[in-house]
């Protein structure tokens, strides 16, 4: 968004406003390319890269997750001002997690690396994954519920929210119990996904108690 501001007594100011989205996005791909720079492109440095995306996406998700039920459950102060940013919060994990899936992608697209044993399973998962995010993208806009309907923008942003859910959950327990280097992280992960759903839970009931809906105050 640009705006020109002016006025009589002072020349005219161009105004740049970027959507938070987008410095979301610019960290997590600065951040991949910082990573694979540092070891020269090499093998090594493009699935740490990716890796690294991967860790941040999943962080900006916990964020989405929580940033609702928690506004709601804690309506003062800061957070009243914090639930007004929701929209974007889902945003810029859907702009994060295409980061994560171009610096998985592009190294075997530009013909430096390839994984011949993953290829399938590869384009499998960006297939499903980029799918999720656009639907969940979509979900967020304004206009999704005057073109789909309240209820199945709602079902819509819950499945894909769900997909990620049992994405993120489920790696952090396959590098738990699995034949993984032991990786603290992970744990991490594992502890936020089990909080975000905690955090749901809770607003679910107190919404109950309430006699409100939780689901439709979401964005």
């Amino acid at each position: 968004m640009i705006a020109i501001d002016s006025s009589a007594h002072t020349a005219p100011v161009l105004q740049v406003k970027i959507p938070f989205f987008v410095f979301v996005a610019g960290a997590a791909a600065c951040l991949a390319f910082v990573t694979m720079a540092r070891y020269g492109f090499d093998d090594s440095g493009l699935r740490l890269g990716s890796e690294l995306d991967w860790r941040f996406a999943s962080l900006v998700f916990f964020a989405a997750a929580a940033i609702g039920p928690v506004c709601r459950l804690i309506p003062y102060g800061p957070f009243r001002q914090l639930g007004g940013l929701r929209r974007q919060v889902i945003w810029s994990f859907c702009a994060s997690y295409a980061v994560f899936l171009a610096s998985m992608l592009l190294p075997n697209t530009l013909g430096g690396v390839t994984h011949d044993d993953s290829t399938l399973g590869l384009t499998m998962f960006s297939l499903f994954g980029g799918g999720a995010a656009a639907v969940m993208a979509f979900a967020a806009t304004r206009d999704a519920a005057a073109r789909l309907g309240e209820k199945t923008r709602r079902a819509l942003l819950s499945v894909a929210a769900s997909f990620f859910w049992l994405t993120y959950a489920l790696t952090g327990l396959a590098h738990l119990s699995g034949p993984h280097r032991p990786d603290g992280f992970y744990g991490l992960s594992l502890s936020l996904m089990i909080l975000g759903l905690l955090l749901r839970f809770a607003d679910c009931f107190w919404a109950k108690l309430r006699g409100t809906s939780a689901l439709g105050t979401q964005p």
